[in-house]
């Protein structure tokens, strides 16, 4: 069982916290702002393992909000490609040398994200075919990069998704990811009682807080945020897979 003293648990519980405010007021983010801190006090291992089970509860929380909002037609193509998404990047993390791949990954994400940039409000129309490249990208690098967001949002921008239906969605979609995940990994956590208490509790005001600011935020403005927490997360993979092969 992972040792924690106050300090930890309370660190542990802010890092959640703010994940979990991004997470319900843009539709995404908790991964990318949780999981280094979790990573650095909880090392590699269980550090992703608390942010997977963190960002599973956290998108369920979320959903348990916004399912009136839930795109199921896109849904239906979306999430289930996301899952299929994890299984390629499991076998690639097992065969190919993580560096080179989380660079070649980053970089394909990074380069989708500035083509739907340039568009410049031109909109492509949504297909399936579009759908499941989204889901399918997602999944493959939240398994090779931890990071599973730059994929749907490059779709979403793409064929110009209204915010409030992408973000219920993406709940969905984050949620069954976060099953799959820990489903391939066949583990879970071993932090104390006080340590999964201190994360519910910053879970559950996370999602206090996040609602209010969510009602607050012009869909305009949320969509340019995730596009910015997306374009941040691609990077940063970028970086560490730079920093390892160095």
């Amino acid at each position: 069982m992972t040792d924690t003293g106050p300090l930890v648990l309370l660190g542990l519980a802010a890092a959640t916290f703010v994940g979990a405010v991004a997470q319900r007021s843009t539709g995404m983010g908790f991964a990318l702002l949780a999981s280094p801190f979790l990573t650095l006090v909880l090392g590699p291992f269980q550090g992703i393992l608390v942010a997977n089970v963190c960002g599973t509860v956290s998108a369920a929380l979320n959903l348990t909000q916004v399912w009136h909002d839930v795109d199921w037609r896109r849904a239906a193509m979306l999430v289930p490609m996301g899952v299929i998404g994890v299984v390629p990047g499991a076998i690639a993390v097992i065969i190919l040398p993580s560096a080179p791949l989380m660079i070649g990954v980053s970089l394909v994400v990074i380069i989708g994200l500035a083509l739907t940039i340039l568009l410049r409000g031109r909109t492509l129309p949504s297909s399936p075919w579009l759908a499941a490249t989204g889901g399918l990208t997602s999944g493959f690098m939240n398994v090779t990069a931890g990071v599973g967001g730059p994929g749907v949002v490059v779709y979403a921008r793409a064929t110009n998704w209204p915010h409030r239906h992408f973000a219920a969605t993406a709940q969905l979609h984050f949620c069954a990811l976060g099953v799959a995940s820990l489903a391939a990994k066949r583990a879970l956590p071993t932090l104390p009682p006080t340590g999964w208490g201190a994360l519910l509790v910053a879970l559950l005001l996370g999602l206090l807080v996040g609602n209010r600011l969510a009602s607050r935020i012009e869909p305009t403005l949320a969509m340019r945020l995730v596009m910015i927490v997306a374009m941040a997360g691609a990077i940063i993979a970028l970086v560490r897979g730079v920093v390892v092969l160095a």
